[in-house]
């Protein structure tokens, strides 16, 4: 009965102050999204860099010679892609061969960076064919034809003039390559040929696939003498997040001289990163968990002021102490469910429309990205503060003495 009865006098209070009340649920629903959607924001950053860094660069396990053998190139590619790929939760693994050339065109001249690559694998590993401006991707049979970064292509001087690209920089380049012209590269050993180019990729991301010239890897293992041999073996899983497991599998495999790392490994500042986002998060959390309460306890404790000779009555018709105090703390209550339900509503409402329309930022597309866990956490953190919040204002009012109410005129 006393549960009831704390319950309607907790209901009929709100309803007399409907406009503090909306006040209150609108702070606390605001002082949500401060807890989740800074956060969402930043998991979304950091998703961005590595998505971007295991879809052009390491994929989700990257096998390379190990520094201890001296060695250049793995050996019996083939064959050790072939156990590779028997294992379950592989999607697919690609052999690269990389290496450093110049390219030419028209009396241009640049260094450059090859990837020499088997375009069917690859394209079930990395996702540098979706990232085609101009032309078309390579396809297997493809050995006098190449595809180029577009900072590598460049522009016309003409075309350069008033604008900026690439960070600030006016890129050149090769002057303007387009599709279907011929650039000349000279490998290492010496050797100089001419390629068509069939294609312009570039990326919004670290600049890496817009710097990189991609050619068949048939081709360069022939020039370079290099049959059966890889720079690197890249591994694309279909749980990027049991990585470390699937390292542990490969490891067993026994590959002679390789150096055997995971995404989070091959791409240690990606580490910092986080690290740097999860000090922000957690001090931005810490900020709008002191705004919560400080928020609660000032207008609880306003209302409990405002309400001294209720608190007398009360008192008088005989309601204990300790059920005064919980009529306040359950006002607490409800105002917390409710901010926090409410702030629940429209952070998802901002996160769906930003997964349909992300921002276009240098690195990428962002879309905030919420965990389950940090919206769960977070529900309970403000409802836990409103209420701890109450706390010591409805206690104050609770203590108050019955005569020193009554006297009191609203």
């Amino acid at each position: 009965m006393a549960l009831r009865t704390i319950f309607f006098l907790a209901l009929k209070d709100i309803a007399r102050d409907r406009r503090i009340v909306l006040l209150v649920i609108s702070l606390l629903a605001f002082s949500y999204i401060n807890l989740t959607f800074f956060p969402a924001f930043l998991n979304g950053l950091s998703d961005t860099f590595q998505s971007e860094i295991i879809n052009t660069g390491t994929s989700h396990i990257i096998i390379q010679p190990s520094v201890e053998s001296g060695k250049t190139y793995l050996n019996f590619e083939s064959s050790t892609r072939k156990k590779i790929d028997l294992i379950p939760g592989v999607v697919k693994s690609s052999g690269t061969v990389s290496l450093a050339g110049t390219v030419s065109f028209q009396g241009r001249e640049m260094g450059s960076r090859i990837e020499a690559i088997t375009p069917s694998d690859d394209m079930e590993v990395t996702t540098i064919h979706q990232k085609v401006v101009k032309g078309e991707y390579l396809e297997d049979s493809d050995t006098d034809d190449i595809v180029i970064g577009n900072i590598i292509a460049g522009k016309k001087i003409e075309d350069t003039i008033g604008k900026e690209t690439s960070f600030g920089r006016v890129v050149e380049g090769l002057g303007g390559v387009e599709i279907g012209q011929k650039v000349k590269i000279r490998f290492p050993n010496g050797v100089e040929k001419e390629y068509k180019v069939k294609g312009i990729v570039s990326s919004e991301g670290f600049g890496f696939v817009s710097q990189t010239i991609y050619m068949n890897k048939k081709e360069v293992q022939k020039i370079l003498g290099l049959e059966g041999k890889a720079s690197s073996i890249r591994v694309r899983l279909d749980d990027r997040n049991r990585a470390d497991y699937y390292k542990n599998l490969i490891l067993e495999l026994g590959i002679a001289d390789a150096d055997i790392r995971t995404w989070e490994e091959a791409s240690a500042f990606t580490e910092g990163i986080n690290q740097t986002f999860g000090v922000v998060i957690l001090v931005t959390t810490i900020v709008g968990v002191i705004i919560v309460m400080s928020t609660i306890g000032i207008v609880v404790f306003i209302n409990t002021s405002r309400k001294k000779r209720i608190i007398g009555v009360l008192k008088a018709i005989g309601m204990q102490k300790n059920q005064i105090m919980q009529v306040f703390l359950f006002e607490s209550l409800i105002f917390g469910i409710a901010g926090a339900v409410i702030g629940l509503v429209i952070v998802y409402s901002f996160i769906f429309y930003l997964n349909a329309n992300p921002l276009h930022l240098a690195i990428g597309n962002l879309r905030p990205l919420l965990l389950p866990e940090t919206a769960v956490s977070s529900l309970l953190v403000l409802i836990v503060s409103s209420v701890v919040a109450g706390y010591i204002p409805a206690r104050m009012a609770s203590r108050q003495d019955i005569l020193e109410n009554i006297r009191v005129v609203e």
